[in-house]
C-alpha cells in the first residue's frame, strides 16, 4: 500500500485490513510504502512498524509518482501472491480476501478487482468509463476496469511482466502486458466507498496523460507487428 498524504486514516487503514486478515487467521505481510509522504504520515508508518512484524516499510525519500511506489512495494514482497491495493481505504478489506479467494483456482496467475456502486463522484465515473472505452477500442480488449484494485499476483508472474511505468500509467500497463502474454485477468466486483478523509491525487491532467499514453503504446505495438 502506497501512502503519500494519508495521515488522518492511514491507522484505521491498517488496523481494519490485519482485523479481517487475523479473523481468517491469515499467514501475511503487509507492505507500507512512504513514497514521498510527509513528515506525520512517516512517523505513523513507523509507529505502526516497530509495534508489529507483519507490517513492514519501504522508504522512497521523493515522490517519483504513484507507480514508483507501488513497483517498490511489490520488489520488497515477499510470499507466493503478492499484490497492491491504494492505501486510501476505499476497498474494504473483505473485498480484497475475495479477490485473493480467486487463486483457489491453481491455473490463476492474476487477478484484480473490479469497482462497483463506486464513491468518488459523477466526475471520477465519466472520465473512468471513457477511459476504459478507449482501451477496449485500441487494444481489443474485453478487460473491465482497467484501475480496478486490488491487482494480485503469482509473485513468479508479476517479476516475469518487468513492469517500468513511474506514474499513474502502471494500471494500463500491467493489462497490457497481461494481454500480451496471453491472459486474462480473473475479475471479481468490489465495493469502491466513499473516501473518508484525504483527498484524491488524480486530476483531469492525469486523465490526460492516461489517454496519451494509450495512444503512444497502440502506436507502439502496431510498429512491432510490421
Amino acid at each position: 500500500m502506497p501512502f503519500y498524504k494519508e495521515e488522518a486514516i492511514i491507522g484505521k487503514v491498517v488496523k481494519d485490513i490485519q482485523e479481517v486478515f487475523d479473523q481468517r487467521r491469515m499467514d501475511y505481510e503487509l507492505v507500507l510504502v512512504k513514497n514521498g509522504c510527509n513528515i506525520k504520515t512517516r512517523e505513523i508508518i513507523d509507529q505502526l512498524v516497530n509495534k508489529d512484524q507483519r507490517l513492514k516499510s519501504v522508504t522512497i525519500p521523493e515522490n517519483q509518482g504513484y507507480g514508483w511506489g507501488i513497483i517498490n512495494g511489490l520488489n520488497n514482497a515477499n510470499g507466493e501472491i503478492i499484490g497492491f491495493v491504494d492505501g486510501d481505504g476505499q476497498v474494504p478489506p473483505e473485498d480484497i480476501l475475495r479477490v485473493l479467494k480467486g487463486f483457489e483456482t491453481p491455473h490463476e496467475v492474476f487477478c484484480k478487482g473490479i469497482r462497483y456502486q463506486r464513491g468518488d463522484g459523477l466526475k471520477r465515473k465519466f472520465a473512468s468509463f471513457g477511459y476504459n472505452a478507449l482501451f477496449k477500442v485500441l487494444f481489443l480488449s474485453n478487460a473491465r476496469d482497467i484501475n480496478g484494485k486490488p491487482k494480485l499476483f503469482k509473485k513468479e508472474f508479476y517479476n516475469s511482466l518487468n513492469i517500468k511505468s513511474k506514474d499513474w500509467f502502471i494500471d494500463p500497463e500491467i493489462m497490457l502486458k497481461v494481454l500480451h502474454k496471453g491472459y486474462k485477468a480473473k475479475e471479481i466486483v468490489v465495493h469502491f466507498d466513499e473516501r473518508k478523509e484525504g483527498k484524491s491525487n488524480i486530476s483531469l491532467k492525469t486523465v490526460k496523460e492516461f489517454a496519451k499514453n494509450l495512444v503512444i503504446w497502440r502506436i507502439a505495438l502496431w510498429k512491432k507487428k510490421k
